[in-house]
Parts: C-alpha cells; sequence; structure tokens
C-alpha cells in the first residue's frame, strides 16, 4: 500500500511540475500578446488622430 501511494504521488508531482512549466510558458506568451497588443493600439489610435486631421 505504501509503494503504491508513493506511485501515485510520484506521478502528481511529475504531472503537476509539467503543469506548472506549461502554465509559466503560457503567462510569458500572454505576457507577450499583451505588449504587442498594446503597441498596436498605440500605433492605430495615433494613425486614427492624424487620419482625423487631415479629412
Amino acid at each position: 500500500m505504501n509503494s503504491a501511494l508513493l506511485l501515485v504521488n510520484s506521478r502528481f508531482t511529475r504531472e503537476f511540475c509539467t503543469f506548472t512549466r506549461e502554465f509559466a510558458r503560457f503567462t510569458r506568451e500572454f505576457a507577450r500578446f499583451t505588449r504587442e497588443f498594446e503597441r498596436f493600439t498605440r500605433e492605430f489610435t495615433r494613425f486614427t488622430r492624424e487620419f482625423a486631421l487631415y479629412s
């Protein structure tokens, strides 16, 4: 029984570590996407203002 519990605990630990790594990667990708979206929004706002100014 004890060895079965250790096996389950070991598998859980591996799965949890994998999940943590994947979540960290997702977080980094989401942060990159957020920065790019903010840059796009600034550029689009600037373009819209200039377009309104010259039309």
